[in-house]
């Protein structure tokens, strides 16, 4: 059995969450994960990938058909 790194990488992280690495740095952005930096690079602490991964998340994409109104689809 191999042990668990204690920081890794974005496209790492991306990897273990199941998410882009574009979804990783607008996480990183909102301050939803917070970034280690080693010179350069940026690391995510491992420990908290698994925090953000138990904790409940809402879906920042389009809003839901029922907030869109009622009015009928027109095809044109």
């Amino acid at each position: 059995m191999q042990p668990e790194p204690i920081l890794v990488p974005r496209w790492e992280a991306a990897r273990l969450l199941g998410i882009s690495t574009r979804t990783v740095d607008y996480l990183l952005a909102k301050k939803e994960l917070t970034p280690r930096r080693v010179g350069r690079k940026v690391l995510i602490s491992y420990e908290e990938l698994q925090a953000f991964a138990r904790r409940d998340h809402s879906s920042p994409g389009r809003p839901n058909r029922s907030s869109l109104g009622s009015s009928p689809r027109r095809d044109l």
